[in-house]
């Protein structure tokens, strides 16, 4: 019973090994099963990782080739719209003139000022035609004009009641007067000593004489006439047949015998007694350059004037370049004042010596905001920032206008600038250094204009000699301008150089309200025989029949 007892759980026990067996390898199995799913599962999500890396690298490269398009896009409408400024400046250009006013363009806070010095609307009473002509004293013959009567009216019995009088003027064709000059030579019979007169003229053994030789200068230099159209009219109007080629070496031979006379007028304008020079320069092209200089393609004339506070003076000085070295050796020990623009040889200049002053152009940086408002709609401009620039650059005119017209003395318009000028600056340095533009605007390129010479455009607060704009050069380039075509015939860098020194003494005598061809006729008489101070055109030695009454300055 006892060993049934034994056998029993025995078997008993195997079963449950068993069982434990089974459900151990079941355990196994689905362990590995775990581990498989978890490896399925890991690399599932290195995948998803590996996507997810993708994605983002995918996104990024999306992201950067929008910020391309984006940028490239904006640089494109930046360029549209710099394009169509320029567009509508260059249009406008041809139909508008550089020193027309933008309409209402000084505003609110000298308006008043402005009003109180505005001229009466309405019609202009009276012109200025021959208002400074004394016709009276031109009168060369008196023509009365009476009604035509018939036989039955007795003439003698009528009473005059009244007359009207009016002047007419009639040309008379230009004339030569020729004198033929016989030198005798005499000899002594007893002595066989010989007896000549000798020469006084200021040409000897040509033709040509101070009051012919004036009359070629002022019309090819004043009046810009070629020699080669000159040549036509003396031979047509006083029937004397005269190359162009000797009138050039006439003009040539004037110029060395005027030289002292150029040279005088250049001292004195360095020594002017204000310290005050006015410069500009302008393009004059050669038409035959030396060999070695082949391939240069401009020249240019500096200009260089006084001020309106002393002798007029301008001087057109020839250079082979622009190069400010020649100017740089001339002023090289000159202490006082230089109005120019912003070309940097003058910074150049400067800097060889310290003891020069700069005052740059108020007027060139009002026509850079200018040409801004021109190429704008109306209606637009008052929004700009342009408009507001050119405002109060207006206003700073409109004060030195008003000093003028009251004719102040030094020390009084000094004041009145530190005064009147000094709020006015404040803002506009503003407005000048604070606003934002578009990048590569041309709005960008005039404040950026402004700034880099802002210091030198306010030099004048401290000298109340000196003017804000540089329109004394301007005008005095202007000329030059008119008649560069001419100059262009100038065969030679000497040519060019004779002509500029011709040009000088024209245009200076023209300045001080001098008949040219009188002046010319009179100066080479006597150039020999009277000292150089009394023959500028600013000496007040001159004859009084030498002047006339329309002043050109």
């Amino acid at each position: 019973m006892k060993m049934n007892v034994e056998t029993s759980e025995n078997t008993n026990l195997k079963d449950l090994v068993e069982k434990l067996k089974l459900e151990i390898s079941s355990l196994k199995t689905e362990k590995d099963n775990l581990r498989l799913e978890n490896s399925k599962l890991t690399l599932e999500k290195d995948n998803l990782k590996l996507e997810n890396s993708n994605l983002t690298l995918e996104k990024e490269e999306l992201l950067a080739l929008i910020y391309d398009q984006e940028k490239a896009f904006n640089d494109l409408l930046k360029k549209s719209l710099t394009l169509k400024e320029k567009y509508n400046l260059h249009r406008t250009k041809p139909f508008v003139k550089k020193n027309e006013r933008i309409k209402e363009v000084v505003i609110n806070e000298v308006e008043e000022t402005i009003k109180k010095d505005r001229k009466p609307t309405g019609r202009k009473k009276g012109g200025t035609n021959f208002k400074n002509t004394n016709l009276e004293a031109l009168v060369t013959k008196i023509k009365y004009e009476d009604p035509i009567f018939s036989e039955d009216i007795n003439v003698s019995s009528l009473t005059l009641v009244s007359q009207k009088e009016r002047y007419v003027v009639e040309t008379i064709p230009a004339s030569i007067s020729i004198t033929k000059i016989i030198k005798r030579t005499y000899k002594c019979p007893k002595t066989n000593k010989f007896y000549y007169p000798l020469s006084n003229e200021v040409f000897p053994g040509s033709i040509l004489t101070p009051s012919f030789a004036s009359y070629i200068a002022y019309h090819k230099y004043e009046l810009g006439i070629p020699f080669h159209h000159l040549e036509s009219h003396l031979s047509n109007t006083l029937k004397m047949d005269i190359s162009k080629q000797l009138m050039s070496v006439w003009m040539k031979n004037i110029s060395y015998k005027l030289e002292p006379l150029f040279l005088k007028m250049k001292a004195d304008l360095k020594n002017n007694n204000v310290k005050v020079i006015h410069a500009d320069e302008t393009t004059l092209v050669v038409s035959k350059k030396p060999l070695e200089e082949i391939n240069r393609k401009y020249s240019y004339v500096y200009v260089f004037s006084t001020s309106f506070y002393d002798k007029p003076i301008n001087i057109y000085e020839f250079h082979e370049s622009r190069k400010i070295d020649q100017v740089s050796a001339w002023l090289n020990d000159y202490g006082g004042y230089l109005v120019c623009d912003d070309y940097k040889g003058y910074s150049k200049l400067k800097k060889n010596n310290p003891n020069i002053k700069l005052q740059r152009c108020f007027a060139h940086v009002r026509r850079k905001f200018t040409d801004l408002l021109k190429a704008l709609p109306e209606k637009e401009r008052p929004k700009t920032v342009s408009y507001e620039i050119v405002g109060l650059i207006n206003k700073l005119f409109h004060f030195e206008a008003l000093y003028k017209r009251e004719k102040l003395t030094a020390s009084v318009i000094k004041e009145n600038r530190n005064k009147e000028h000094l709020p006015i600056l404040n803002k506009l340095k503003e407005l000048i250094f604070n606003t934002a533009p578009s990048p590569n605007s041309l709005l960008e390129k005039a404040l950026n204009y402004t700034k880099n010479i802002w210091s030198e455009l306010i030099t004048y607060l401290d000298y109340p000699y000196l003017e804000i704009s540089n329109n004394l050069a301007e005008r005095a380039v202007k000329p030059f301008v008119i008649n560069r075509k001419v100059f262009m015939t100038s065969g030679s860098y000497a040519g060019a150089i004779y002509t500029t020194k011709l040009f000088s003494i024209i245009r200076t005598a023209l300045i001080n309200n001098l008949c040219v061809e009188k002046y010319l006729t009179y100066v080479l008489e006597n150039i020999d025989e009277l000292p150089i101070n009394e023959l500028l055109p600013y000496s007040d030695k001159l004859p009084k029949n030498l002047r006339v009454t329309i002043k050109v300055r």
